[in-house]
């Protein structure tokens, strides 16, 4: 993975995730520096909103699978 900011790109290497906390914890590096992501319940609307077009995606792909394996 790679995370693009101000500074250039650098690449995200996930070591680990785990739960921990109220959520779900993925760490990694950064370029150079240990990180730690976590995500909580508070971030469901957020990912739900930026995953549902691709969600939809793979609804709609599921669908059509389903559907030709039918005939």
């Amino acid at each position: 993975m790679k995370v693009t900011s101000p500074i250039g790109e650098l690449p995200f290497t996930v070591q680990r995730v785990r739960t921990g906390g109220e959520g779900l914890v993925v760490e990694g590096e950064l370029g150079a520096w240990r990180s730690r992501i976590e995500i909580g319940p508070g971030d469901v609307p957020m990912l739900a909103r930026a995953l549902r077009g691709p969600l939809i995606a793979l609804g709609v792909g599921v669908v059509l699978v389903a559907l030709t394996r039918r005939r």
